[in-house]
C-alpha cells in the first residue's frame, strides 16, 4: 500500500480531431493537462509545485502524443487546402487571360472538380472570376496579379504539405489551364511565376516547369 507519495492527476482541457500516427487517420483526441499531487493513503492532499504536463491522447487507440502534433494537418484539412489552392490558382489564371475561352474554362472547372470540389461548375466561375476582378480593381495599378487576398495564403498553406515534385506537378496543372486556349500570354506567364513563388519554388525551376509544360502541350 502506498502510504505517502506523489502521483499525476489529469483533466481534459479540450477535445478535437487530429491525425493519429498509430491509427493512420483522423481520430478524436483528448487534450489532457495534469500535475503531480501529494498523496497519503491514496488520498490526494496537495498539488505540488511545477509546471503542469500536457499531452494528447487518441480516443480510439489510447496512444499519447506531444501537443506539437496538433501542427500536423488532418486529412480533412489537407483536402480542404487542396481545393482552396486549386480554386484560387485556377481563378487567377483565368482572369489573366483565359476567361473568354470555353476550353480554358472547361479545363479550369475539371481541375477544381478533381481537387475535390465535385459540384463546381462554369456557373461557379461566372460568379467567382468577376468577383476576383473587382477585388483586383480596388488595388493601385502596378500591383502583382495575385493582389487578390485569396491566392497567396491558399497556395502557401497548401505548399506546406508538398514535396518538391508535388509542387511542380501542381504548377504544371495550372499552366495547362492557361494553355487550353493556345499559348500563354505574358499575364498568364506572370501568374504562373507568382504561384510558383507562393509554392516556395525558385524562379529558375518554375521557368523550367512552365517551359516543359508548354513543350508537352505543343
Amino acid at each position: 500500500m502506498l502510504v505517502v507519495g506523489s502521483k499525476a492527476r489529469y483533466r481534459t482541457a479540450a477535445r478535437g480531431v487530429f491525425h493519429c500516427e498509430r491509427c493512420g487517420g483522423d481520430r478524436e483526441y483528448l487534450h489532457r493537462a495534469g500535475r503531480r499531487w501529494l498523496y497519503a493513503l491514496a488520498v490526494p492532499l496537495l498539488p505540488q509545485a511545477g509546471a503542469a504536463s500536457e499531452h494528447l491522447r487518441c480516443v480510439e487507440c489510447g496512444t499519447c502524443y506531444r501537443v506539437d502534433l496538433l501542427a500536423v494537418p488532418t486529412t480533412q484539412e489537407m483536402r480542404a487546402a487542396l481545393v482552396a489552392a486549386t480554386t484560387a490558382a485556377v481563378l487567377a489564371m483565368l482572369q489573366a487571360g483565359g476567361w473568354a475561352s470555353p476550353a480554358a474554362r472547361r479545363s479550369g472547372v475539371e481541375l477544381i472538380q478533381k481537387a475535390g470540389s465535385e459540384d463546381y461548375s462554369e456557373a461557379s466561375l461566372a460568379v467567382a472570376v468577376p468577383a476576383m476582378r473587382a477585388e483586383l480593381a480596388e488595388h493601385p495599378a502596378g500591383q502583382e496579379l495575385d493582389a487578390s487576398p485569396r491566392l497567396g495564403p491558399a497556395v502557401e498553406m497548401f505548399a506546406l504539405q508538398l514535396e518538391e515534385h508535388a509542387k511542380e506537378w501542381f504548377l504544371a496543372r495550372i499552366v495547362q489551364v492557361g494553355l487550353a486556349d493556345g499559348g500563354l500570354s505574358e499575364d498568364e506567364r506572370q501568374v504562373a511565376r507568382v504561384i510558383a513563388r507562393h509554392l516556395g519554388m525558385s524562379q529558375d525551376r518554375a521557368q523550367d516547369v512552365i517551359w516543359l509544360t508548354e513543350v508537352a502541350s505543343a
